[in-house]
Order: C-alpha cells, then sequence, then structure tokens
C-alpha cells in the first residue's frame, strides 16, 4: 500500500460528504499514524504517548461498510430498494448517496430487492465490493478500496492454495495435504462457504447478460476475502430481513475504515472498539508509548484459526544463526491446542463402549478432547512451557479405562450410571488419580502416534522444497507455514 493512499483515506474520512447536511465527518487522533510493516503488515502506531482511556478513533456510520449502508447507496438508483428503505427510516432520502452513473449503477438499476434482501451480509458485501472496484473513482468507497490488501497480500490463508489458476496449483495442492488435519477440514469449511457464497451472487451477474459483468472467480476471492479478514461485529437494524434468518449472527459484521488497520494480539491489548450511536469508537485500555503499535484482542483464537482466517499465527519461530535446524520459540500462543477428538471418538466407537458414550453425551463430555497449554514461561531467550490433557478429555480417558459393564442405564432415575471412582473424579471429589497411571500409557501411546504422522509430513515438506526452484517464494511461504503448525504440535507434545 502506498503513504499516499493512507493519507488520501484519512482526508477523505475527515472531509464532511457534500450532500451530508450535518456535515459528518470522521474524528482519528493526530497521534497515530498508519504503517505498511514488512513483518507485521498494515498496523497503525502512536506518534506520540497516548494516555489509558482516550478516545482515539471515531468513524461516523456514513462510513461504515455494512449492510444497511449497501442498501441505501444502491437505493439511489434502485426504485424498489428506495421505497423499502422510506417505509422503514423515517425522513430518508437517497440522495445522500449519489454517485456519478455508469454501467454498474445500471446494473443496480435493475436489481430485484426480493433477491437482494435474501443474501448474507458477507455475500451482499461481496457483490457490492466487486462491482464498486470495478467502478473505480466513481465509488464513494474508492479511497477505501484503494487501501484494501491485493489478492496476492492473502497468500499465508491456506484456502487460497487450492484455488484459482496459478501454474504452481499442483505443488501448492501437496503443500495444502500436509497441513494438519484440523487446518484443512477448517479450510475445506471456508472454500464450501465461499463457493456457496459466490454461487448465490453470481447469479446477479448471469441474469443480466447485455452488461458486461463477467466476473472472474479471482476478482470474487479478493472480495471475500477482504471482508472475511477486515470485519468487526454490528448489529443491523432490526426492520432488515438479515437480522431475522438464521445467518443473523454471520450478518452482524461491518468494515470500519482506518480501523481496520489495528492488528490483533493474543493478550495484552491496549484498545477496544465497539459499535456506537453514532458509528464506531476505539478506546485505549492501557498507555500506548511513543512508537508503539495499537493492538486489539479478536478473542481466544489458537494459530490454526488465525492462519485460516486472517493468514497469520502469533507464535514465533526462528531459526539459530548459528545452526539451521535449531528452531527456537520467541513467543507461542498460549490457545493453541492438540486435538484428540478424533482419535478418542474412534476408540469410542467400539459397540462394547455404546454405555459409555451415552453416559459421556448425557454429562456433556463427548467430543472435544485436546490438549492444551498449561503455563509458559520465557527467560533469556528460551521456553518453558507445560501442556496437559483438558479436563474432558481425562474424563473420557478415564471412562475408556473403567470395565464397560459397569456403565448401566437406571429406570429409576432414567439415565446412565457410571463406576462410583468415575462418578467421584467427574463430580470433582478427587482429581482422578486412580486413572493417572493408565492415562499416561495411552495418553503417551495416542501423541507417540500423532507424533509420528507429524515427522512424515515434516519428511514430504523437506522432499517438496528440494523439488521446487530456489526462487519460488510462493511455495517455500507455504511450505514455512505448514512446519510452524507443525511444530507448535510437536513442541506441545514434548512439554505434556
Amino acid at each position: 500500500m502506498k503513504e499516499s493512499d493512507s493519507v488520501a483515506l484519512q482526508s477523505w474520512l475527515s472531509t464532511p460528504n457534500t450532500n451530508d447536511k450535518t456535515h459528518t465527518k470522521a474524528d482519528i487522533s493526530d497521534d497515530l499514524k498508519i504503517l505498511d510493516d514488512e513483518t507485521l503488515g498494515r498496523c497503525i502506531i502512536a506518534n506520540e504517548s497516548i494516555p489509558k482511556d482516550e478516545l482515539i478513533m471515531k468513524i461516523p456510520k456514513l462510513y461504515l461498510l455494512n449492510y444497511l449502508n449497501v442498501l441505501k447507496h444502491i437505493s439511489y438508483w434502485n426504485q424498489g430498494l428506495n421505497i423499502f428503505l422510506k417505509e422503514r427510516i423515517s425522513n430518508y432520502s437517497s440522495e445522500l448517496f449519489e454517485s456519478p452513473q455508469d454501467n454498474i449503477t445500471d446494473l443496480y438499476c435493475s436489481i430485484d430487492v426480493q433477491q437482494l434482501l435474501k443474501l448474507t451480509t458477507h455475500q451482499l458485501l461481496t457483490l457490492y465490493l466487486v462491482l464498486e472496484k470495478r467502478r473505480g473513482a466513481n465509488s464513494f468507497w474508492f479511497p477505501l478500496l484503494r487501501c484494501l490488501p491485493e489478492l496476492p497480500e492473502y497468500d499465508e490463508i491456506p484456502m487460497t492454495w487450492i484455488i484459482g489458476s496459478s501454474d504452481k496449483r499442483a505443488t501448492h495442492a501437496k503443500i495444502f495435504n500436509l497441513l494438519p488435519k484440523e487446518v484443512i477440514d477448517e479450510s475445506n469449511a471456508q472454500l464450501k462457504k465461499f463457493f456457496k457464497d459466490t454461487t448465490t451472487v453470481d447469479s446477479f451477474f448471469t441474469s443480466r447478460q447485455d452488461l458486461d459483468v463477467n466476473v472472474k472467480e479471482e476478482e470474487y476471492l479478493w472480495a471475500w476475502l477482504a471482508i472475511n479478514t477486515r470485519s468487526l461485529y454490528y448489529q443491523n437494524p432490526t426492520y432488515l430481513p438479515v437480522s431475522t434468518t438464521k445467518d443473523k449472527e454471520i450478518s452482524s459484521i461491518t468494515m470500519v475504515p482506518y480501523v481496520d488497520f489495528v492488528n490483533h494480539k493474543c493478550e495484552e491489548s491496549n484498545a477496544i472498539a465497539k459499535q456506537s450511536k453514532s458509528g464506531y469508537e476505539v478506546t485505549t485500555t492501557a498507555e500506548i508509548g511513543e512508537g508503539e503499535h495499537v493492538w486489539f484482542t479478536y478473542g481466544p483464537h489458537n494459530d490454526d484459526f488465525l492462519q485460516c482466517e486472517y493468514g497469520f499465527s502469533t507464535s514465533t519461530l526462528e531459526n539459530d544463526e548459528e545452526d539451521d535446524e535449531a528452531l527456537t520459540y520467541t513467543s507461542f500462543n498460549k490457545y493453541n491446542t492438540i486435538e484428540l477428538t478424533n482419535i478418542l471418538s474412534k476408540l469410542l466407537e467400539n459397540p462394547k463402549k455404546k454405555m459409555v458414550v451415552e453416559w459421556l453425551k448425557q454429562t456433556g463430555y463427548y467430543g472435544d478432547y485436546t490438549i492444551g497449554v498449561d503455563d509458559i514461561l520465557f527467560d533469556f531467550g528460551s521456553m518453558d512451557m507445560s501442556c496437559a490433557p483438558s479436563h474432558r478429555t481425562r474424563i473420557a480417558i478415564a471412562a475408556l479405562i473403567e470395565d464397560e459393564k459397569l456403565f448401566q442405564f437406571s429406570e429409576t432415575s432414567q439415565a446412565y450410571q457410571c463406576p462410583q471412582k468415575l462418578e467421584k473424579f467427574y463430580q470433582g471429589y478427587n482429581d482422578g488419580e486412580y486413572y493417572a497411571k493408565t492415562e499416561a500409557l495411552i495418553l503417551s501411546k495416542i501423541l507417540r502416534k500423532i507424533e509420528s504422522d507429524l515427522d512424515g509430513k515434516l519428511d514430504k515438506l523437506t522432499e517438496i522444497r528440494n523439488e521446487i526452484d530456489e526462487e519460488d517464494e510462493q511455495s517455500e511461504m507455504k511450505i514455512r507455514v505448514v512446519e510452524k503448525l507443525i511444530w507448535n504440535r510437536k513442541v506441545m507434545i514434548l512439554s505434556v
């Protein structure tokens, strides 16, 4: 991103719209500056020290790119949509959303309102971003569109590795298939949603053969990812159909110009963003020193989720300068886990374990079995970490250890009963000492199998690295992403 683009964005936000009689404009602290950092990407730092509880950004509703505002902009050209909004908004005038006429506004004129209102927010914004980008400087959102990442900047999001027409697609697919299973599953779920969304959106173009709007898959992907990676929570008005559908929660999103430059940190964030009556506000939650970054916390997400959704992870794995094979963590995401659900579920599939499964379901302990981080300490460049199975994982293993014949259904209580020792462990009267030795043996066997599978993936990654051209930076980047996610698991296994 060029510095001139970020300057133009701030100027656009800080200059009242000529059609806006209220002279609404954004209020952004002079102590903030946008940087395009080579490591962290687009980010915001403090030029001067900023105290705690300071309002540092205030973006009016007019500049929020969300479901309602998209409808309002299209309504200037679409009479049916104009009527729909006038019936729901007092003193509504579409004149505020006037823009130059072009072939895209011709499409807006003829869009079927009922068909449009069936879209989720993600689908509607995908449709709108694709069209507005084509409008270029004619678009009200042009300053924002110029600042959005280009498609190659999303290359570290795994779902992009197996889509498109890259001449290296076969190699990227091989690398994709070496990702941990949980990451592959999440990426495939994203791809399923992407293709469902874009198929729905495409119906708006196929119905208008008279207009030159042949949209390429890459255009859809760019828009879809921009929304997926840069949106914040936004509660839509209750009078909109999208607020009453089963998709109402995932449709509660908005893009917020300038605010979307703030990056994520697992903990020790120093700012918080929230919807306000006037639009969106960002307030500091801690003092921000001169030169420090402004950080949000997206939530308690592990590196698998962050890599799939946003194309980054918060654990930092570095090679030793003197020994390329020596790896050192300078940070580690405390929310990382080793997934055991698939393995333990298979052990529970034994027909003899039917009563065990029913008891686990009855108690709410069926599924979601993981090993997580207990404690992490960084001292003089080294990491000391301890990991352990979750309580629900220990309960499931204890249930597997017990004789399945001791699980019975009580006609009196109409509930499944478990052995007394397990009942006391489940109820929290002890820490499961009775099962500890056998539990450790079972876990050790499971983890050795997982570690062996991970080592096999690392060997195959090495083979691919030896096959690719030394200048193939795209493939090398993807290999490094997979290696980090694998090493996250390996180092946790060593810490159990």
